[in-house]
């Protein structure tokens, strides 16, 4: 796959559980998962600088260390767009290096769109990140964005995509044609699209998708993925990576054990059918509508929303 001129895997990791703050997680196990997939076929790893407030950067960078075939990602926080360049500069101190720097979510509505596009791409002029891209853009707000840029172009937009929240589809279509990648966070829905209970972490309280998955229309989705899986003789989760792949989306599930870590090295080698497909598409149709991003983030000035986040700790 290509994110931009990066050659990545179809694919990657993202490292929120490594911010240890919404997630409870072994360290030791978590590390021993992450290098069991960057050393088994996985080559693309993505973070944040909210995720633990650098926690999980300074995990990422120690991973990466000596592991230079990596191609690492890392996101500048919506409240800190006029701070690209700062940003990154901290970012790429905890992690050795930044090859996809993205906008974490949509500036203040108060905010001029290109400016904080551009703030990114000063970064990329100051040789801080080699791509830049976006995060939690809808297809109409890409549109937009893809108009702002002038010397370096947006190579990806990350967002929410899973069995039980498809409304990026709009925006996987858009990237086909303009030439960008859609990167799924959240793939797996915290786990709530392959099996029935998943755990109370802090992450999951107030996940929609979590709630979806307890709904007749969410418990079809799952018996769907399982019985497929159960066929194939493979876990769900490389069941629903394999249908991201198929879609043509770059899933970044996070992984909090080793046998999480195993699951999504078998999910590089799984083809779903065409029926297989067909039939994950059709016990997910009652979710293609909803939203990639709460729209009310884009009211609440920059300073609350770093007030909130930091009270939250992501």
């Amino acid at each position: 796959m290509k994110i931009g001129n990066l050659d990545v895997s179809s694919i990657g990791v993202g490292a929120w559980q490594a911010g240890a703050a919404a997630w409870r997680v072994d360290l030791a196990e978590l590390r021993k998962a992450y290098e069991y997939v960057l050393d088994n076929g996985v080559n693309f790893i993505d973070t944040a600088e909210i995720y633990g407030m650098g926690k999980s950067e300074e995990f990422v960078g120690e991973l990466v260390r000596s592991r230079p075939h990596v191609v690492v990602a890392t996101k500048v926080a919506g409240f800190n767009w006029a701070k690209a360049v700062k940003s990154a500069e901290r970012s790429r101190s905890r992690l050795g290096r930044i090859d996809l720097l993205q906008l974490h979510w949509p500036p203040p509505a108060y905010v001029p769109l290109c400016k904080a596009i551009r703030e990114l791409e000063k970064a990329a002029k100051a040789g801080l990140t080699r791509e830049i891209g976006v995060s939690n853009f809808d297809a109409s707000l890409m549109e937009k964005a893809l108009t702002c840029t002038k010397s370096y172009p947006i190579v990806s937009d990350q967002v929410v995509y899973n069995p039980l929240q498809r409304a990026a589809e709009p925006l996987i279509e858009l990237g086909r044609r303009r030439g960008f990648v859609v990167i799924a966070w959240s793939p797996l829905a915290k786990g709530a699209a392959v099996k029935e209970q998943v755990g109370d972490d802090p992450a999951r309280r107030l996940d929609p998708a979590v709630k979806r998955a307890k709904t007749p229309q969410g418990r079809a989705v799952v018996k769907a993925v399982r019985e497929i899986a159960e066929r194939r003789g493979v876990s769900p989760a490389a069941v629903v990576l394999a249908w991201h792949k198929a879609k043509g989306v770059i899933p970044i599930p996070g992984v909090k054990t080793f046998a999480q870590a195993r699951e999504v090295v078998e999910a590089l080698g799984l083809e779903l059918s065409e029926d297989e497909m067909r039939r994950i598409d059709e016990v997910s149709q009652p979710f293609l509508e909803g939203d990639i991003w709460p729209g009310v983030m884009r009211a609440i000035p920059g300073f609350l929303q770093k007030l909130a986040f930091t009270i939250a700790r992501v």
